[in-house]
């Protein structure tokens, strides 16, 4: 029993970081795509390559966590499942 539940967990956090890294990789490339003149102004005043492209990097990690941080419910589900399935 608790073998199926660890698959079920593991498959569920491997669907969901699988989408959450898909929407982060294209808000990535879409900001970079509309907004490269911010990391041209950037790297014009100094900053590193790093630097530059922080901004894309930090929008694209909260566009890409954002839902899930809103399913607080399926992950509670999956705990309260977890206990359950240790208790027999």
């Amino acid at each position: 029993m608790m073998t199926c539940y660890l698959i079920l967990l593991l498959a569920v956090a491997l669907w969901k970081g699988y989408y959450a890294w898909q929407r982060g990789r294209k808000c990535y490339l879409q900001d970079r795509l509309h907004h490269d003149s911010l990391r041209e102004y950037l790297l014009g005043n100094g900053a590193t390559d790093w630097q530059s492209n922080l901004p894309f990097y930090r929008h694209a990690l909260q566009r890409a966590l954002l839902p899930l941080k809103s399913q607080w419910r399926l992950w509670l589900v999956l705990l309260l499942l977890g206990l359950v399935a240790m208790c027999f």
